[in-house]
């Protein structure tokens, strides 16, 4: 499915794009607490793919035609049996400025959600944890492989082997699995790497440092133990 809108030339001031991983794409967004979520889409794993400006949903409202397009429609997993989830992005300052309008909105898209086979629900910028944001963001900038110099294979099968049995640090880590600082600094993005594909898991709402504890992700890594 492609998207029914592009994004307005006038919002480009908070408006953008970045590679989606899980959609292998670039995904547009139209203001930063959008981008913010897609962005926790693409670590949650029951998300199977999501689509920015999915339908359009027309509708009369005070005498005049008006077409809406919510933000986001979102696939899950197919092992879970849901229904795909019709999004709305919104900060709550704007819902209380816009209320009649978003109401009316709401009720719209709630009833061709219902039509159509979707759930429907609103995000706002309540609840959300900045600090796994913060996090989630600078992992993102590890979602691909790092060259290592060549050597990014014998560097992950030191971390699974360091790792296995107990939990660590990021520096610990390091320390047990390079020779020296250089080569710390090769390991580090390995590191980060394979927090990003979940196979090393840590705490993501506390904030990321060399201190934070990781776990092995049993779950993800089929590896073959090497000797010290």
């Amino acid at each position: 499915m492609a998207s029914v809108r592009k994004i307005p030339v006038q919002t480009r001031s908070v408006a953008g794009y970045f590679y989606s991983v899980k959609n292998k794409r670039n995904i547009d967004f139209e203001s930063q607490l959008e981008k913010k979520f897609y962005l926790t889409f693409e670590f949650n794993d029951e998300i199977e793919s999501y689509q920015e400006q999915p339908v359009k949903v027309e509708t009369v409202f005070k005498g005049r035609k008006i077409i809406y397009i919510p933000d986001c429609l979102i696939y899950f997993r197919p092992a879970l049996n849901k229904k795909p989830l019709l999004v709305e992005i919104k900060y709550l300052k704007e819902i209380k400025e816009k209320k009649e309008k978003i109401v009316n909105k709401v009720k719209v898209v709630s009833k061709y959600s219902k039509e159509n086979g979707y759930l429907f629900k609103i995000f706002t910028d309540k609840k959300l944890n900045e600090t796994y944001i913060g996090n989630i963001k600078f992992l993102y900038r590890y979602s691909e492989r790092p060259k290592s110099n060549g050597k990014y294979d014998e560097y992950e099968n030191k971390i699974y082997s360091a790792s296995y049995g107990s939990g660590l640090t990021v520096n610990e880590l390091l320390n047990m699995t390079a020779l020296n600082d250089s080569e710390k600094m090769i390991i580090l993005p390995v590191i980060w790497h394979l927090v990003f594909k979940k196979k090393l898991s840590l705490n993501l709402n506390n904030p990321l440092n060399n201190s934070v504890l990781t776990r092995l992700n049993n779950k993800e890594v089929e590896y073959d133990i090497v000797s010290a």
